[in-house]
């Protein structure tokens, strides 16, 4: 109260002085005009704040609360596009690198298959490697006992042949047929027409893996193999004849240098007369199978026959071999890689693969399978090139 009361003297006093001031012609009037003004700035400036109602006060809180609110949301969103655009980036590089490393894979594989054709010998004293490769592990019929590894060992040996640092064959050379290829029309194409293309001076490697069996108890000298397609119950009629292969060899195949590789399975027959003679008789004697094969050697002058058993035995099979191979294939391809190499020259030849097959088959089984060769054939021969 007594500074308001002073405040208004002190302005009274100021006018008035101004006044008399301006009245003797002391200061000009535009010095009055600014000093009112000033005085006029100075008592707006000293009055209280305008009264603000709490319904005003409540609706500005809440205009700031939607405004805070609305970039709250506008941040989020920017956020969440940002991370859909990052994730978005994230997938197109994944994607991209995978294309690359397919198109990469591809054309690794297509230089290798290029290498190998390259590798692939001219016409010379030595002549090329040819090779067919069969194996039956599934059959159409169900009735015919399934063989868990035959297709599986063919394949291994098929890697094994077009392999670079295996034996290097031109993978155009390989006619390779398995299961559901491996049907008698396509054995027989295999072996009497594809297999013309060898010259005289060229080498034919032939693989097989799948069932053999006699036709019945009755006639076991009628031998077969048993493609995909083989009817149980018409084994004579739907079977591969085991003299098929002899004529292959003794009329179509040019070749002077022919290994056959037979890792069958034949301990006792396959067929509906051989289920009839087990509930009659309680048994059979062995197939001779095997010695059938060993027969071969006699269709040509030069020619190898190496089989997994002798006629009496079962050839085996079990997923200890290399974690499922029959124990035949398993120990060949370990001498083909090279622990059958005796002099270290860094070739196994068919003189040194022989025996080591033979010790290791032995071994393995506990002489409960004997591997067995036939013919009259060069030991100086290797399988690879």
């Amino acid at each position: 109260m007594f500074y308001r009361v002073w405040r208004a003297r002190h302005l009274l006093a100021a006018t008035l002085g101004v006044a008399a001031m301006f009245a003797s012609g002391c200061i000009s009037t535009a010095a009055v005009e600014e000093y009112r003004r000033r005085e006029a700035n100075a008592k707006s400036a000293s009055l209280p704040p305008a009264y603000v109602s709490p319904q005003q006060t409540a609706a500005e809180d809440r205009a700031e609360r939607e405004r805070l609110a609305r970039e709250v949301a506008d941040l989020k969103a920017r956020e969440a596009q940002k991370e859909r655009e990052q994730a978005e980036a994230a997938a197109a590089k994944e994607r991209q690198e995978r294309e690359r490393l397919t198109a990469e894979l591809a054309a690794l594989k297509e230089q290798r298959k290029k290498a190998a054709e390259e590798a692939a010998p001219t016409l010379s004293a030595t002549g090329q490697h040819w090779a067919i490769v069969i194996g039956v592990s599934e059959y159409a019929d169900t009735r015919i006992p399934a063989l868990r590894y035959a297709a599986k060992d063919a394949k291994a040996f098929y890697d094994w042949l077009i392999f670079p640092d295996g034996g290097r064959y031109a993978p155009s050379h390989v006619r390779f047929v398995v299961d559901k290829d491996a049907t008698a029309k396509n054995i027989r194409d295999a072996l009497f027409v594809w297999s013309r293309q060898a010259l005289e001076e060229d080498m034919l490697t032939i693989y097989l893996a799948c069932h053999g069996s006699p036709e019945s108890p009755d006639t076991k000298e009628n031998l077969f193999l048993l493609p995909y397609d083989a009817d149980y119950g018409k084994i004579a009629s739907t079977g591969f004849p085991m003299w098929d292969l002899q004529t292959a060899l003794k009329r179509f195949v040019k070749a002077k240098r022919v290994v056959v590789i037979a890792d069958v399975c034949h301990a006792q027959g396959v067929g509906e007369p051989f289920a009839i003679a087990r509930r009659d008789v309680g048994g059979i004697a062995p197939s001779l199978v095997s010695k059938g094969m060993n027969n071969l050697s006699e269709a040509t002058e030069s020619v190898a026959v190496l089989t997994s058993t002798t006629g009496e035995q079962l050839a085996q099979e079990s997923e200890k071999w290399g974690g499922g191979h029959g124990v035949f294939t398993f120990c060949l391809l370990n001498g083909l890689r090279g622990e059958a190499d005796y002099n270290k020259d860094k070739e196994v030849s068919l003189g040194e693969l022989i025996p080591f097959v033979s010790e290791q088959v032995r071994r393995a089984t506990s002489n409960a399978q004997t591997p067995q060769v036939t013919g009259k054939f060069d030991p100086s021969v290797t399988l690879g090139r």
